[in-house]
């Protein structure tokens, strides 16, 4: 399935006790309709107040209804904020997270504060120097230790990460951040994006940045994380690993 969700009043992807969480909305939507217990797997985690445009998820089912049938009555019990996109049948082969070859997500900047727009953007009244913008996000282009910039999900894992596209530009006045990768350390997009926004309005250098990849044992990202209500995860790709194409590439409008 692909999925869209307003990540504002949920405590992140991850199932929680006592606190509402996307995965577990969405698995008690799922159970009433196929009328067995199920668990969804994501393509990526998302944290508290992080949004999506195309998470992907899958799970396994003894229902026999078809796709169609399942989207529209997976709609019909959750809430306004969480919405299936897609609903495909996938090889038994195809896992959400393992199979995917990169993730996508977007990060916007708003110089505008209007009330709707606090909700899923970062609102900053300073002008942005997009040519810095760019030339920060250069340096994470390709394979480093991104240990300066998040944390893995396993303590002790690798911290390596090789990121594919890192880029900033303006549509109607948004600024907006785009970041590829084959996967993402905690917390790394808001840290990068953070680290962006304080070179770009002149309180770091990019010689700092620098250094915390160079020296990520040594250096921690000083600048604070970015607010999570600007970021989405955009897409996620699959490559031609998979013997069946079958399964949905999500795209977005």
């Amino acid at each position: 399935m692909v999925l869209a969700y307003d990540g504002t009043g949920f405590s992140g992807w991850q199932y929680q006790p006592d606190t509402p969480t996307v995965q577990e909305t969405l698995e008690r939507a799922i159970e009433r309709v196929v009328q067995h217990p199920v668990r969804v797997t994501a393509a990526g985690r998302t944290d508290t107040g992080v949004h999506a445009l195309g998470q992907v998820v899958h799970f396994k089912t003894e229902s026999h209804l078809t796709t169609a049938i399942m989207k529209r009555a997976f709609n019909a019990h959750l809430p306004w904020s969480i919405r299936v996109r897609q609903v495909r049948e996938v090889p038994r082969s195809f896992h959400a997270r393992f199979s995917a070859s990169s993730r996508v997500y977007r990060y916007f900047l708003s110089p505008f504060s209007l009330p709707f727009l606090h909700r899923y953007s970062w609102v900053i009244e300073k002008k942005l120097d997009l040519e810095v913008l760019n030339s920060l996000l250069t340096l994470f282009v390709g394979e480093h230790d991104f240990a300066a910039f998040g944390s893995p999900t396993k303590p002790g894992s690798s911290t390596v990460r090789k990121v594919i596209k890192a880029k900033a530009e303006t549509h109607r006045g948004l600024t907006i951040i785009t970041l590829e990768a084959n996967a993402f350390l905690r917390k790394m997009v808001r840290n990068i994006v953070g680290s962006a926004v304080k070179v770009a309005t002149g309180r770091a250098t990019l010689d700092e940045v620098k250094r915390a990849l160079e020296h990520p044992q040594g250096f921690r990202c000083s600048s604070p994380p970015a607010p999570p209500q600007g970021l989405f995860l955009w897409r996620v790709k699959y490559g031609k690993r998979e013997k069946d194409q079958a399964f949905y590439v999500s795209r977005t409008p």
